[in-house]
């Protein structure tokens, strides 16, 4: 299998404009609307990775199902290859799907346990590539051994349950590979994993980009391997962007006091930030909030950050080589 057209690494796959995702709930006090992605933009290049950071209920997941149009969005626009898949439905929902495909957290939730682990490839590959008889069984085994699951004689006629989560994990991403995409949103594929196997999981997607030309959306909390794998990182909290810069750049600079703190408390790090915030509340979700969402759990917010969401502004330097450097704090430098 291979990329049937070159693709031109400085043109955008996907460009996400003020995106709006919302979500009706139940509470004590009757329903209400949150909004787990408000007004977000950014853009994949071909080939890049754009990691994806924060904690939970942040809107990491929400964007990534939103992207794949899993979800619906309430607002703004997702342009993929110039062509607007915001509100398609049908035959073209199902074309797009061609092009962008999901690798789910759960290696074992999102595969059949009653198919044998051909009959998860032999589908896709039937379904939406056209390949029947000798073709077909020589391309499942391709798969299989381009994402090494081997000795795939062995492999094929397997179940899910009788393979390890590193390999269903593979098997996972052999099957989004199975349609040819250009774009593959990886939600924490590595974080239900064991340590062991987890850099050997990144890197055969590192692999695996360059041989098919892949764009990723990889989504984290963990900054280690978003700067080990991503080429960008976008910093979410409470459904707004944060920072988003350069990966090198944005781990010797952070710019947000949010960014800081997810870098201290990362193993490792040498940064002297206090972790102490002002809240360990979960982020205020609700559609009628004012201000920044970071307000009550940042040591350096003042009235205007309750009051006033920032805007978000390059804060690159002249003389940087990075280009763009946006933050959305009163108080970034």
């Amino acid at each position: 299998m291979a990329v049937t057209e070159p693709r031109n690494e400085n043109q955008n796959v996907v460009e996400v404009e003020d995106l709006v995702v919302k979500f009706h709930v139940r509470s004590d006090s009757g329903k209400r609307t949150i909004v787990p992605v408000d007004h977000v933009s950014f853009s994949i290049k071909s080939g890049e990775v754009l990691a994806l950071v924060g904690e939970s209920g942040s809107g990491k997941s929400t964007i990534g199902r939103t992207l794949v149009r899993i979800n619906r969005p309430a607002g703004g626009t997702i342009r993929f290859d110039g062509q607007d898949v915001s509100s398609i439905r049908g035959t073209a929902l199902k074309e797009y799907r061609k092009n962008a495909q999901m690798v789910f957290q759960d290696p074992f939730g999102s595969l059949n346990p009653v198919k044998t682990i051909e009959k998860h490839l032999v589908f896709p590959l039937k379904k939406h590539r056209g390949y029947t008889g000798q073709t077909l069984y020589q391309k499942v085994g391709e798969l299989l051994h381009q994402v090494g699951l081997t000795p795939v004689q062995e492999i094929r006629v397997k179940f899910p349950h009788e393979l390890s989560g590193g390999q269903r994990q593979r098997l996972a991403i052999a099957r989004a590979l199975a349609v040819n995409p250009k774009l593959v949103v990886a939600d924490e594929p590595i974080s239900m994993l064991d340590v062991s196997i987890r850099a050997g999981i990144l890197q055969l997607m590192n692999d695996l980009k360059r041989e098919f030309g892949l764009s990723y959306l990889y989504i984290t909390h963990d900054l280690a391997s978003a700067r080990y794998f991503g080429d960008r990182i976008m910093v979410m909290y409470g459904g707004k962007m944060m920072e988003l810069a350069d990966s090198k750049e944005l781990i010797k600079n952070p710019l947000h006091p949010y960014t800081r703190l997810l870098l201290a408390a990362t193993p490792g790090s040498h940064g002297n930030v206090n972790l102490t915030d002002q809240s360990n509340e979960a982020p205020n979700l609700d559609s009628e909030r004012k201000g920044c969402p970071f307000a009550f759990r940042c040591p350096l917010a003042t009235d205007i950050c309750r009051e006033e969401m920032p805007e978000l502004k390059n804060q690159a330097s002249a003389s940087s080589r990075v280009g763009e450097h946006l933050v959305a704090c009163h108080h970034s430098p």
